[in-house]
């Protein structure tokens, strides 16, 4: 794209405090190209540019960033390059990558890169370079992490992969794991993970509560033999093993019998479909006979005490209903190191809980196909409290084999998930906190009827099945993390357009505006009208068509996703909800050509701008983008804001704002709130975005209250006003205010400037900002003024704002006839011609 250096530093302005440490994880997980240039334009300011850096690190150039060593930010550069690698979108990437590393390294020397990035530098190359070349690495860095550096030494070291000898590497591979030792039957033809046992027998473990351990399986090969070994070498030995087979073809049936053959606490339960993981482990629950229920994957290896040191926690303590352990992700050569991914984590199929209580109180899994058991998990924390699970702290305690054919390790990476995923754990998140707040009931029945939250079809489909291609009236697009003025406004809308009938749906697309190193849940209000089914949430790798694709929020095109999206649209709209710069050329948001093009490359046609504020229609017609000739009608639906004010609160009158729309430039909260510096003897009460806050500090008296956007929804803020203060900072262009009508629907006073009056009218008095308190003590003293001034906004905004008007304005849009293509157009005009 064609981001022009001042946009790309004004980006950088917000991201401020987060440029190393979120700027790239940001770029990983939403996948954007263009994200590089960004990290490109900080790391090098006006030095070079990234096409610069490019070329440099391609031809060994070390001079040419030897000679801007003094402009240059190397942690930021090695950012650019851990971003090249974990994205891994274009096939130059590894080999661009690890040229960066070096360049720098070369360049600045070994010490300017942080030890992060000396860790990962040297697990890249020995992942796609060889060992020698990780051996150079290791020579060269002195920073790198303990951890790190005994891992890499570890698979340099292992025979395996190499040629060394065995007992060396297995001396060191064994302080891993928990005693007693590990150790490698001889057998020929099985790589060493189907080898793995333990050195000395493990004392037996007797006691009378027994455990039924779940494997499942589906094509089931060498490792299922592995694994049910593992669980038979168990020193907890009141274990019944139970088998369930996913429906696996005849050819298989010689593996499963030879699994059965191991023992005679070994059942095999063969389900007549496919269904997936999770249903197979429903049936294994239903023939389980234990006190306890644990599960062991059908291609990972238990160490003999894992179920001994997780059910003696359970024996000592009844308040806790589960626990879990961390496992080891390890390859068939037992190799350890994976760029980016720490050695030991959470093991999810770990689970070991109580059977009976559990399965009484929420019942299932879901049946989906990925990721039901954090869900379920997670379910069991909501249900009876975070500490009722425990992990159990101590070395991992089992090894995951990892497989580059493994579609289900493929979908988590470092900083990135599958979008279904994310989707999906959205979802039941949102669930579990209703679960929670009592609010919502946690039992799942076995067969998965009445779902109470979505998921995305990604998760729900079978192997091989089509889920067909669906159609829908208007896809809202927009970056629903957090609920500032484009959501709510996305909100009402699609309320708006769902009790019209139509068919909606919503796809999440992540801004840059700021960068965020964790990853962030939908806004829960959208959340929950996903979950009830008043709306899908689409995906973009899904195949779908829309009469309309409405984009909610222009920024979000600015730094797009640069996967395919598949979802093909009639028309486009991109709502213009803020202007492209501030005043004065500051802090340039967009590209309204750089969107455009993203939009016609994501969605098909080319898009139409749809301004939300007469001052941004006027610089968008300096813009070459095709403007509609309406501005968008905004949602405001007074029967559920409105309420009667008879005059203000006696005493101490409330005056607010809310500032969620605020904080993203650097001075807009301290600007925004100079209004209240004096307003010493008011309660004054602010809200403030939920979203991670740029470094700014609050100013103002201590006396003010002030409220995170999550504790609180807008609704509930403004209840609790008598007044409501709109004085933005002066080089905002934008003159429309969500919050702000929203105040005037609910009866609130509004005062804002006066340059303000000719899009809000009545529904607001205007005063300047040495004026406000002047103007409260007024209102605040003539009750009957206060009163008619609350019932001329209220009507102002009914008639105004009412949902029908935007309904009609969209409905209008998604049921027109379809524009003629240009062949259509051609054709047309030579009928015309011969008439």
């Amino acid at each position: 794209m064609g981001e022009t250096p001042g946009l790309l530093d004004d980006y950088l302005r917000i991201a401020r405090y987060h440029v190393r440490l979120a700027l790239p994880p940001t770029a990983i997980r939403i996948r954007s190209l263009d994200a590089r240039q960004l990290l490109a334009r900080s790391g090098l300011r006006e030095s070079g540019s990234y096409e610069d850096l490019l070329a440099a690190a391609r031809a060994g150039d070390s001079r040419w960033l030897k000679q801007r060593r003094r402009e240059v930010k190397p942690a930021v550069l090695a950012g650019l390059a851990q971003t090249l690698a974990q994205q891994d979108m274009l096939s130059e990437d590894r080999v661009d990558s690890l040229a960066i590393y070096d360049l720098i390294r070369v360049a600045l020397g070994a010490n300017a890169l942080p030890s992060a990035h000396q860790g990962l530098h040297a697990q890249l190359a020995f992942a796609w370079q060889g060992p020698e070349r990780a051996r150079e690495l290791l020579r060269a860095y002195r920073q790198l992490s303990e951890s790190v550096r005994t891992d890499l030494e570890l698979d340099l070291a292992n025979p395996f992969a190499g040629s060394g000898p065995v007992i060396p590497w297995l001396t060191a591979f064994r302080k891993m794991l928990p005693d007693p030792p590990l150790a490698l039957e001889h057998k020929e033809g099985v790589p060493p993970f189907d080898r793995l046992t333990v050195a000395a027998a493990v004392p037996p473990v007797e006691e009378p509560e027994r455990i039924s351990v779940i494997v499942t399986s589906f094509h089931p090969d060498e490792g299922l033999i592995t694994a049910v070994r593992s669980i038979l070498d168990q020193s907890w030995r009141n274990v019944e093993v139970i088998i369930v087979d996913d429906a696996s073809p005849p050819e298989y049936d010689a593996v499963l019998a030879r699994a059965v053959a191991l023992g005679s606490r070994i059942r095999l339960v063969k389900q007549p479909v496919n269904m997936g993981t999770y249903e197979a482990r429903n049936a294994g629950l239903d023939a389980a006979e234990g006190e306890f229920a644990a599960f062991q994957d059908s291609d990972d290896w238990s160490h003999p005490r894992r179920l001994e040191l997780q059910v003696r926690p359970l024996l000592d303590n009844r308040r806790l209903v589960a626990t879990t352990s961390d496992g080891l992700g390890v390859s068939d050569d037992l190799l350890i190191t994976r760029p980016g991914v720490r050695r030991g984590r959470f093991n999810p199929s770990s689970l070991l809980f109580r059977r009976a209580l559990v399965m009484g109180r929420i019942g299932y899994f879901d049946r989906v196909r990925k990721a039901a058991d954090s869900e379920y998990i997670g379910r069991m924390r909501a249900v009876y409290g975070e500490r009722a699970v425990e992990h159990v702290e101590s070395e991992p305690l089992a090894l995951i084999r990892l497989s580059l054919g493994s579609l289900s390790r493929s979908e988590i990476r470092p900083y990135w998930m599958h979008p279904a995923r994310t989707a999906y754990m959205s979802a039941y998140q949102h669930w579990h906190s209703r679960i929670a707040a009592r609010t919502a009931k946690p039992h799942r029945p076995r067969d998965g009827s009445r779902r109470p939250f979505a998921a995305p079809d990604h998760l729900l489909r079978a192997r091989g099945e089509d889920a067909g291609r669906p159609e829908y009236d208007v896809v809202v697009v927009a970056d629903w993390r957090f609920l500032q003025g484009a959501q709510q406004s996305g909100l009402e809308e699609i309320r708006a357009l769902v009790a019209r009938g139509l068919r909606v749906a919503i796809m999440q697309t992540e801004s840059l505006r700021p960068p965020a190193r964790r990853r962030w849940p939908l806004c829960a209000p959208l959340q929950q009208l996903v979950n009830d089914g008043r709306v899908d949430q689409i995906l973009p790798g899904d195949e779908n068509r829309a009469e309309l694709v409405i984009v909610r929020h222009a920024a979000v095109l600015q730094f797009p996703d640069g996967d395919p999206c598949l979802l093909r649209a009639r028309q486009v709209m991109i709502v213009a909800d803020e202007a492209p710069t501030r005043s004065e050329d500051l802090d340039r948001r967009y590209s309204p050509e750089d969107c455009s093009r993203a939009a016609t490359r994501l969605f098909g046609p080319e898009p139409v701008w749809c301004p939300q504020d007469p001052q941004v229609r006027a610089l968008l017609r300096a813009e070459n983008v095709e403007l509609t000739p309406y501005d968008l009608p905004a949602v405001i639906n007074s029967e559920r804001w409105s309420s009667n004010r008879e005059g203000a609160s006696a005493g101490l009158a409330v005056v607010g704002t809310d500032l969620s729309d605020e904080g993203v430039w650097p001075r807009d909260v301290r600007e925004a709130v100079v209004v209240y510096e004096s307003l010493g003897r008011w309660d004054v009460r602010l809200r403030l975005p939920d979203w991670p806050r740029t470094g700014y500090q609050l100013g103002g008296p201590r006396s003010h209250l002030v409220f995170d956007a999550a504790d609180l929804d807008l609704r509930t803020f403004v209840h609790q006003l008598d007044f409501y203060l709109h004085f933005p900072s002066p080089e905002r262009i934008e003159t429309f205010s969500r919050p702000a009508l929203e105040a005037a629907a609910h009866g609130c006073v509004v005062v804002m400037p006066e340059r303000h009056a000719a899009v809000y009218g009545d529904a607001a008095v205007y005063c300047g900002p040495g004026e406000v308190e002047a103007t409260l003590e007024r209102y605040q003293s003539d009750r009957e003024l206060f009163a008619e001034q609350s019932r001329r906004a209220r009507a102002v905004v009914a008639k105004a704002h009412h949902p029908q008007l935007f309904v009609d304005r969209i409905a209008g849009i998604v049921t027109a006839p379809h524009p003629a293509t240009p062949v259509q157009r051609s054709v047309q005009r030579a009928a015309g011609a011969t008439r």
